[in-house]
């Protein structure tokens, strides 16, 4: 398997090393994805396409327990190992799994994450259906990407190297609006002018953006987190 078949679905010593890369490199934009969720203490998390982990650990710290998915046994590999004690306490489990059936009881969770994923789910649509089915009543859906769209010159070069979708809001939007979730809220991220794009019930504002985390791909591209409710 190759460097960019391996960012679709990582495998073995190559795989592992980009997760453990992604662990970083994707820190910024999921630090400011996760500034958009109330965590509970006795919450319930899924962590759905969970990569490396490293957001399974910071999501527990304020939650009752938190579940991690991917279709990747080297992602499955490295969470364990980055959360082993949180896991040998019973705050975390990881397991192997695919979106489209997922291995859950229906109204399980509080809160379903996507980071950096929904661009590889198969028949999206039907993806966020299953992600309501395992959500408790008024349970919180969120989902982050790096990029609004594919509009952008590096976005480009990746989806022409990687079998992968790119959606800009508007068709997050739409997704989640066909599988009956409300309180659907976008927020966009105007790094060069610290604002932050804020869109829902068909309102826009912008406000002041004090987030500081030094990040590359922000200069190019529009960050994108929209949370929705079942």
């Amino acid at each position: 398997m190759g460097f960019f078949d391996n960012m679709r679905k990582p495998q073995g010593k190559l795989g592992n090393i980009q997760l453990k890369s992604m662990n970083k490199e994707h820190t910024p934009v999921s630090l400011w994805g996760l500034k958009h969720l109330d965590i509970k203490s006795g919450d319930i998390i899924l962590d759905v396409g969970c990569g490396g982990g490293i957001n399974i650990k910071r999501m527990v710290q304020d939650a009752k327990k938190v579940y991690g998915i991917d279709y990747s046994i080297e992602s499955v590999k490295l969470s364990r190992k980055v959360n082993e004690k949180l896991i040998d306490d019973g705050k975390v489990e990881i397991m192997k799994g695919n979106v489209k059936d997922l291995p859950f009881e229906d109204n399980s969770f509080d809160i379903v994450t996507a980071f950096e994923t929904v661009y590889f789910w198969p028949d999206i649509e039907k993806c966020f259906g299953e992600v309501k089915r395992v959500l408790k009543p008024g349970g919180i859906f969120l989902i982050g990407m790096e990029t609004n769209g594919s509009d952008n010159f590096i976005m480009k070069f990746w989806k022409h190297f990687i079998d992968m979708e790119m959606y800009d809001d508007g068709e997050i939007r739409n997704f989640l609006k066909n599988n009956d979730y409300s309180q659907i809220t976008v927020y966009l991220r105007d790094a060069k002018n610290k604002k932050e794009i804020i869109k829902s019930d068909g309102s826009e504002k912008r406000v002041d953006d004090d987030y500081d985390h030094i990040s590359f791909s922000d200069r190019f591209v529009q960050w994108v987190t929209v949370t929705a409710q079942k």
